[in-house]
């Protein structure tokens, strides 16, 4: 983003028009792969050119390099306002045209206003917002009975001081969106620290935990020192009527030697109350791990614990409704047989329904469609476009 708010608007404007552009030469590419569809069959004396997938593979190629030359284009006509900016913000910056690059390698293809990405199917559908990316956001969490279940775990062993509490899930069950909705209703008497993908030796986690907190870690400071620190630190919170909650997301990936030391954490307290309150976010092997019998000690301070399964069939139908309402749909825009291969294709895990749904929509746009039929599913998985279809096992739990 640049910090010259000026140019930042000189900007925006060429690129709302880029995704005009875009969107009619959308329509054009359809329109003709229609008539094309009308054409006569070739005779024997014409060559007919190969498909490689479908006829969406050739839109999205011709889009693609659409959207490179609208784009260049606009650019070109603000590169001499742009000249006027001392340097690229950052090194998602071209130099040569001026705009934020998701690699680093020039303009990105599906750039649109200065906030993110062209959402190339919302006016069509006539949506707000994309309802199916990949980014966890707490205002499309879906409570399902499980998730309802799991946030109530969650707020019940942080507010009745449990050492320890457990939330383990299945990889996209929607862990991170329900901890991002937890962080969001945090009081102001509440001190978080987050860590994530902790990794490393006794003394490194510790000043995993220091940082997270914002407290100093000095790297040449002992361990002696550092957990002395850590331990003034609880004790003045504690002070100062402030609890402690200490997140670890991807707990999974913590040794045992890790786990063991979260544990003496929790020896920290006044002997009334718990200083630090431990909660453990992470995939179904950590469950495995805490009922170790070396563990034994640790999984006993586990007062509060709760695992997300996979959606059932009926919830991944109720699950897709949702997300489209919270973006602005005024009706349910997948047939329900095109919800039920979904369910069967994605194994009811959000992440995956949520990739599924998306593409689907792109393919529903290409052809001008009002509502994802299960045949525009088909087709998505025909062509290989959704990569994890198939890889959940039919054994799997569903909620």
């Amino acid at each position: 983003m640049y910090s010259d708010d000026t140019s930042t608007r000189q900007i925006g404007k060429p690129l709302v028009e880029a995704g005009s552009r875009i969107r009619v030469r959308i329509k054009e590419r359809v329109m003709a792969l229609k008539d094309r569809k009308r054409a006569p069959a070739p005779t024997q004396h014409q060559s007919q050119p190969r498909m490689p997938h479908s006829d969406v593979a050739l839109l999205f190629r011709s889009v693609r390099k659409a959207c490179n030359g609208t784009l260049r284009n606009a650019g070109a006509r603000q590169r001499s306002n742009l000249s006027a900016v001392k340097a690229p913000v950052d090194r998602g910056v071209s130099d040569q045209h001026g705009f934020k690059s998701v690699d680093g390698t020039g303009d990105s293809s599906y750039m649109g206003d200065m906030n993110g990405a062209l959402n190339i199917y919302t006016s069509h559908f006539g949506l707000t917002a994309r309802p199916f990316t990949l980014v966890p956001d707490p205002d499309f969490l879906f409570w399902s009975a499980a998730h309802t279940r799991a946030y109530t775990m969650l707020e019940y062993g942080t507010l009745t001081g449990s050492p320890i509490t457990l939330i383990t899930g299945e990889v996209g069950a929607g862990k991170t969106t329900l901890l991002h909705k937890f962080l969001k209703g945090i009081s102001d008497d509440v001190k978080i620290g987050l860590v994530s993908n902790a990794s490393g030796s006794r003394g490194e986690l510790l000043r995993w935990v220091l940082m997270a907190l914002d407290q100093p870690a000095d790297r040449n400071a002992t361990y002696v020192d550092l957990f002395d620190a850590f331990q003034r630190y609880l004790i003045e919170e504690y002070s100062h009527g402030h609890r402690v909650i200490l997140i670890i997301d991807e707990a999974q990936n913590l040794s045992i030697e890790s786990l063991e030391e979260l544990r003496m954490f929790t020896n920290i307290n006044s002997n009334k109350d718990e200083l630090l309150q431990l909660v453990l976010v992470g995939q179904p092997e950590l469950r495995d791990t805490i009922r170790r019998p070396d563990l034994k000690q640790f999984a006993q301070r586990i007062a509060a614990s709760f695992h997300l399964n996979a959606m059932n069939e009926k919830t991944v139908i109720s699950y897709i409704a949702h997300r489209l309402r919270v973006a602005g749909a005024s009706r349910n825009l997948f047939a329900e047989a095109a919800c039920k291969l979904i369910h069967q294709q994605s194994g009811g895990v959000p992440r995956l329904v949520n990739q599924l749904c998306d593409l689907s929509m792109v393919y529903a746009f290409t052809k001008d469609q009002k509502t994802v039929t299960l045949a525009t599913v088909q087709e998505v998985l025909d062509d290989g476009t959704f990569f994890a279809a198939g890889s959940i096992s039919d054994n799997d739990e569903r909620a």
